[in-house]
């Protein structure tokens, strides 16, 4: 079986057996890849502290028929924030779903995967509600989903002030071509999900609205759970700790 080293991420991890889990990475030379960490749950193990959400690793793997196996891992980074702080572990979890449900596995994506190492290091200092929608419209640009905000998705005119929007349309649609379905689409909306997306995680500072959060959030899981069929399972968590 051939071995490859890569720089990788956490992105989940199920127990399997008695003493293994089934890990599910993101790495920088072959995007998404699942692979077996066998014995890792044993506390002697020396794949124990490695094999933890959003830890990033240098992996060491052998490729197999089915799935890969973890032979060594050195850790990188620890995100203490993230596995110390519910609710930044449950928004940290919403970006990873995003991530295992919509990306291909095997398919390299090294600009994706620096996004997402400067994500991970934004959740150790920043409000994680906005960290995640944030990150999930920045990410979404690589999925080829992506909504589109700047010119009318159906004759390409620049949309310069208020506008409409349908999710089944793809996008903003000016006065000419709006459909029935399609909602009005205020300008300060429209610029603000452009801020998220655009955001600059190093030098970026953000004016927040809570009204603009929570409409550019509700649009982003409707849109998600019409793509999926299902609301993403992280949510659930979310909304327990908001109860709490």
């Amino acid at each position: 079986m051939a071995i490859y080293q890569t720089e990788a991420v956490v992105l989940g991890a199920k127990n399997w057996g008695d003493a293994d889990k089934m890990m599910t990475f993101f790495t920088k030379e072959r995007g998404l890849v699942k692979a077996a960490a066998f014995g890792c749950r044993r506390p002697r193990s020396p794949l124990a502290g490695g094999m933890q959400m959003f830890s990033h690793l240098d992996l060491q793997l052998s490729e197999g028929r089915r799935v890969d196996t973890v032979r060594q891992c050195l850790l990188r980074h620890h995100y203490k924030k993230l596995s110390e702080d519910l609710t930044a572990m449950a928004y940290g979890s919403f970006v990873a779903e995003f991530l295992r449900e919509f990306l291909p596995e095997g398919q390299p994506e090294p600009k994706m995967f620096e996004l997402l190492l400067q994500i991970l290091e934004a959740f150790e200092r920043r409000n994680p509600r906005v960290t995640a929608l944030a990150a999930v419209y920045q990410l979404m640009e690589f999925t080829g989903l992506q909504l589109h905000y700047e010119h009318c998705v159906h004759c390409g005119k620049k949309i310069e002030g208020d506008a409409f929007f349908a999710i089944s349309e793809g996008g903003v649609l000016c006065e000419n071509c709006r459909t029935a379905s399609a909602k009005p689409f205020p300008a300060e909306l429209r610029h603000f999900i452009i801020g998220l997306r655009d955001f600059d995680w190093q030098q970026g500072t953000m004016r927040l609205s809570s009204t603009l959060l929570m409409t550019a959030e509700q649009l982003l899981l409707q849109y998600l759970q019409e793509l999926l069929g299902r609301p993403l399972k992280s949510l659930a968590f979310i909304q327990q700790l908001s109860m709490t």
